[in-house]
This record gives C-alpha cells, sequence and structure tokens, in this order.
C-alpha cells in the first residue's frame, strides 16, 4: 500500500470536530439516529441541501426534518441503520464526497407512509451519495432498496408503486422523470475526470477509466465474457432484495438478468470516487443511471415498451486491481412506478 495521506491537501475545517471525513459520516449518524438528536440536522445539512432520489428531489432542509421524524415514529427501534463503509475523496480544500452504504433494521411499530404498523421487522441497505462543503453536506443523491423493505414489512410493492405513479412520498407531488431533471441531468461524458460531485483528483484516474471501461464493455456491449478481466474470481456482489451473487458465472447471470428486462438498456457513469486505506484496502463508489426500454422479460408485468430510468448506486472493493466485492442498489419501487404510470398513461389514451 501507498504512503499517499487522503488527509494531505483537506483542511481540517471541512470535517472538524472529527478526525477524518469517515468519523464525520459515522458519528453524524449515530447523533442522528442513534442518540435521536434530529435536531441537529441543522448542523450537519446546509438550509438548501438538494436531496435527489429515484422519485424527484428536495431543495430544502425542512423536508429532510419532516421525512426524519416519520421514520423515527414507524420505527422506533431503528431506521438510521448501521454504516458499512465510507468511500470518501476530496473535493477542494474544503469539501469532500462521501458515498455511505448503510444496513438497516427495525422494527414497524408505527404508522408510516405506507399505512399502520405491520409489527414486522425490516432488513435493507441505502447508500447515500453526499457532498460535503465547509463542513456541511450540501447536495446528496440517494438510493435505497426499497422493495426489500416492503418485501419484509409484507407490503404489497405493486399497490406502492402504484400509489407512487401518482404522487411520490419525497416531493408529494406527481412523479415526472425527465432527462434535464434532478438526478438525471447534464451530461458527463468523463466521470473518471469530472462528475456529478465535481473534478477528481488524478491519483487514481487508472482506477476510475478502469471501472467506466467495465461498464462499456460488460454492461453495454454485452461482452459478458469480459467478467473475467475485471473481477476476482471468487467475486461476490450483494445487490436488491438482499440477493446475492458469487463467483464468475452467478455473476454474468445476475447482468445478464437485468439487462434482460430492458434489453435496449445502457449504463451512464455519473460519479466515481476512489478511497484507500491501509486497513480496508481501496474501494470505489458510482453514481449510474440505466437507460432503457421496459421491452423484455416481464419481471415487472406486462412490458409496456416504454422508457425507464433506473438511478444506480454501488460500491465496489478491489483485490490486486480486480474487483472482489460489489455492492449494487436501486430502487426498484421507483422503476415500477414508472412503469404502472405509463400503463395508466396507456389506459387513458
Amino acid at each position: 500500500m501507498s504512503a499517499f495521506d487522503p488527509l494531505a491537501d483537506l483542511d481540517p475545517a471541512a470535517y472538524a470536530p472529527f478526525r477524518d471525513p469517515r468519523d464525520y459520516i459515522l458519528s453524524w449518524t449515530d447523533q442522528i439516529w442513534i442518540d435521536k438528536g434530529l435536531g441537529r440536522l441543522g448542523e450537519h445539512y446546509a438550509d438548501d441541501i438538494k436531496v435527489h432520489t429515484a422519485y424527484g428531489e428536495t431543495y430544502d432542509f425542512d423536508h429532510v426534518i419532516l421525512n426524519s421524524v416519520q421514520k423515527m415514529s414507524a420505527f422506533p427501534n431503528g431506521g438510521g441503520g448501521s454504516g458499512e463503509d465510507v468511500v470518501w475523496e476530496q473535493r477542494g480544500p474544503m469539501g469532500f464526497i462521501s458515498s455511505h452504504r448503510v444496513l438497516k433494521t427495525g422494527t414497524n411499530l408505527g404508522y408510516w407512509t405506507y399505512g399502520p404498523p405491520t409489527g414486522r421487522n425490516w432488513v435493507s441497505r441505502t447508500i447515500a451519495h453526499c457532498l460535503v462543503q465547509d463542513g456541511k453536506v450540501i447536495e446528496e443523491w440517494l438510493v435505497r432498496d426499497e422493495y426489500a423493505v416492503l418485501q419484509s414489512l409484507g407490503i404489497d410493492p405493486e399497490r406502492v408503486a402504484a400509489d407512487m405513479a401518482l404522487a411520490s412520498p419525497v416531493t408529494g407531488e406527481t412523479m415526472a422523470i425527465a432527462d434535464d431533471a434532478g438526478p438525471f441531468a447534464g451530461r458527463y461524458p468523463d466521470p473518471a475526470r469530472e462528475g456529478v460531485s465535481g473534478k477528481r483528483p488524478e491519483r487514481f484516474d487508472d482506477l476510475c477509466n478502469q471501472i467506466v471501461a467495465m461498464y462499456d464493455e460488460v454492461w453495454n456491449r454485452r461482452r459478458f465474457d469480459r467478467v473475467i478481466d475485471y473481477c476476482d474470481p471468487k467475486v461476490v456482489c450483494h445487490t436488491v432484495r438482499l440477493h446475492r451473487a458469487q463467483a464468475i458465472d452467478a455473476y454474468q447471470q445476475q447482468i445478464i438478468d437485468l439487462l434482460a428486462v430492458f434489453p435496449d438498456g445502457r449504463i451512464e457513469v455519473r460519479d466515481l470516487v476512489v478511497c484507500e486505506s491501509s486497513e480496508l484496502g481501496t474501494r470505489i463508489a458510482a453514481i449510474w443511471v440505466l437507460h432503457g426500454t421496459y421491452s423484455g422479460v416481464p419481471l415487472y408485468g406486462p412490458p409496456t415498451r416504454t422508457p425507464v430510468k433506473v438511478l444506480g448506486a454501488t460500491h465496489f472493493e478491489m483485490r490486486d486491481g480486480r474487483i472482489l466485492r460489489e455492492w449494487r442498489l436501486f430502487d426498484e419501487i421507483a422503476v415500477l412506478a414508472q412503469i404502472i404510470g405509463a400503463r395508466n398513461a396507456a389506459a387513458t389514451r
């Protein structure tokens, strides 16, 4: 491992009073969710924070508070989750991007967005991709495995998705996903150098180019045979609904099965973050969008032959320059909502 110091050019005020950006993220998560210091969110988030999700986006701190209070009521014994990793990288002398992977658990003991308490336990993962400047989160890309939540609670995903097709649980407005809005806005032709979080340091350009090439070759050009060139033979991928694929064949099949749903699907990488440490090795975080047409296998009901956008987040753990472990998340309920919305639109024509 090299002697590179990721803190060398980062002003300590960017993450004060904590030891480093990793400690900043994990400590704030504990103070807000475990200690229930929800009112301290103002110390952590900027007043005009932008939060991007697959359902829409919000632009102020009040929405964060409102949604968080509801979740604390619904899951009094959990909801904040346990931090699995923080992949961070500098963005200017007073800023950094943090991709925080969380394993969430809890018991649904109170009323929530989806209705009365079920009394059931749930487990799911979330990745929060946060841009921090001057000690506060100013922008966030949030990807949840909401299907796993509903599955655990015994709630019908199609019913929830149908409701969401009419009104987003985040914004309260009709879902309207456009190419030029929210997490889909703009284009980043060279994400290895600059993505949604800004320009990257040059140190890890080769690794970032390798990840971009993997998405282009394996996913976009359907060279599933090239997985072996990018992944360790013992690769393990954890993905939505807590599914797991181990070794090359299963990893290939997992990609093939998703693309079979969207046969013309293409991955667009929108951000990359690289973090290296002597304790945890090299990890890479990615924000991506899959653009495709729901015209393949009917995983989400009868094909609509309409466009779908899938906002995703991935963490890679590298070993000897290859992917050893991957955590790949996207919100299937948001995908279902787009498909059901297309069906509703066709029925009214």
